[in-house]
């Protein structure tokens, strides 16, 4: 039985092992060899004495069971993986005797359950530490501060056969012990069971007799095949839960985003800008990107890996734990946060175009109160600074009787550009406080409204 547990770690892929050194790959070597840079590879690999591997008791329990205590486990490894996404993934694979499925599942179910909820330890140490330590010695880096385990995480279970009975037709032909057998392992209760919420998917290229395969969203159970396609699929489901885990974390980083949209939309209504923007619409795209390459990309096996009993798994293991639905849904919430953002700028561009326009026309109103001041002033001062017969040096320069034509004249020149600027921008002007009292009034009820 192989669990594989995403972790809180990462780490560059580019350094590690392709994993040939320690996985029979047979005649799927080629392909791996072929397109090495778009699938897991092995960072590290402690074999450990089988006898120093326990069972701790899970949540509900007071002490071990007797049959967790006394389980002969002849097998113990601990892997350690990383994914081009640089997500580390780590997989404990244990050996251990017991009857066969179709006779006592029992066994099974116990180890199932344990390794379902990471109650193994070696040699006194939990998984989770021995996983951190793995991580620490491999340069990967923590991204997460919590001890406890993501929760993604599959379960393989390799048997060499299910019980005696055996039909001909495929599994779902299959006599009643061999289908009360998988129903045990996958779903760890008794039947009946209701399949409608969680139906178990048998891929076809791994269900030819007598070989079995069979796939739930946590737990897969295969039987009677070569090694070389049991350590695919083991390559399989590492890359499964890395990217089941790299979804989650994108997906909490969408969230947050919009939660962050959200508040600036309640805040300041009606005053955003493009700084408060700009970080969104970056991180948006960094994030479809992300989602693209660490998650769409590796949905379609079947184009490295061309054999059927390997991407008929795939593409059901896939199918199980939902990833193509849900980064669907996710890439359709970056849609439409896209295209909210994109009308919040169409929004931001309406009113600095309204702050532009508003602006000229204060600069133009400016212009023509100071050329209402300086024209005449300066008229006047030209005027009365010239040496001519106009002006006597025995007449004020405030006696109109001399003087009433120049200062019609002036008066002139000084509405001139009050009444230009009435003329050409005073419809401009009156239309524009107009929308920003509206706007102020839309405003102001949209708050009131919240």
């Amino acid at each position: 039985m192989i669990s594989v547990y995403a972790t809180r770690w990462r780490r560059d892929w580019q350094r590690g092992d392709d994993g040939r050194g320690h996985l029979d790959l047979g005649r799927l070597e080629e392909f791996y060899n072929l397109f090495q840079e778009q699938l897991p590879r092995v960072l590290t690999r402690v074999v450990h004495e089988p006898d120093q591997v326990a069972f701790p008791p899970l949540a509900r329990e007071t002490q071990a069971t007797s049959q967790m205590a006394d389980l002969p486990v002849t097998r113990a490894e601990l892997w350690l993986f990383a994914l081009p996404s640089d997500q580390v993934v780590a997989a404990l694979d244990l050996d251990f005797r017991g009857p066969a499925l179709g006779v006592d599942a029992t066994r099974t179910i116990n180890v199932l359950e344990h390794g379902a909820y990471g109650s193994v330890s070696i040699a006194g140490t939990s998984i989770e530490e021995l996983i951190a330590d793995l991580a620490r010695s491999a340069d990967a880096e923590e991204i997460d501060t919590s001890t406890l385990l993501p929760p993604e995480r599959h379960q393989i279970v390799f048997t060499e056969g299910i019980g005696d009975v055996v039909t001909p037709g495929g599994p779902a032909d299959r006599g009643d012990t061999v289908r009360e057998a998988i129903a045990l392992v996958l779903y760890r209760s008794d039947p009946p069971f209701r399949e409608e919420f969680m139906p178990v998917r048998f891929p076809t290229g791994l269900n030819t007799e007598p070989a079995i395969g069979a796939v739930t969203p946590y737990v897969s159970l295969l039987s009677g095949h070569p090694e070389y396609v049991e350590n695919s699929v083991f390559l399989t489901v590492v890359q499964a839960v890395g990217t089941s885990a790299r979804f989650r974390q994108i997906w909490h980083r969408a969230h947050g985003r919009v939660q962050d949209f959200r508040a600036i939309q309640a805040k300041d209504v009606g005053v955003e800008t493009r700084d408060t923007m700009e970080f969104l619409a970056d991180e948006l795209g960094n994030l479809e990107l992300e989602l693209s390459f660490s998650v769409e990309a590796s949905a379609d096996l079947g184009l490295l890996i061309p054999l059927l009993r390997i991407e008929s798994f795939h593409k059901d293991l896939y199918a199980a734990m939902e990833l193509r639905e849900r980064a669907e849904t996710v890439s359709r919430m970056f849609t439409r946060l896209d295209a909210s953002i994109r009308s919040e700028l169409t929004a931001i561009e309406i009113r600095e175009r309204h702050a532009d326009e508003e602006r000229r026309l204060r600069r133009n109103a400016a212009a023509s109160v100071l050329s209402f001041i300086a024209v005449p002033l300066g008229f006047l001062l030209a005027f009365f600074g010239i040496s001519g017969k106009e002006v006597h040096v025995e007449w004020s320069i405030f006696d109109l009787g001399h003087y009433l034509v120049v200062y019609l004249a002036a008066a002139v020149l000084a509405i001139t550009p009050l009444a230009a600027f009435v003329f050409l921008n005073g419809r401009a002007w009156l239309k524009n406080r107009i929308v920003k009292r509206t706007r102020d009034r839309r405003v102001a009820r949209e708050l009131v409204s919240r």
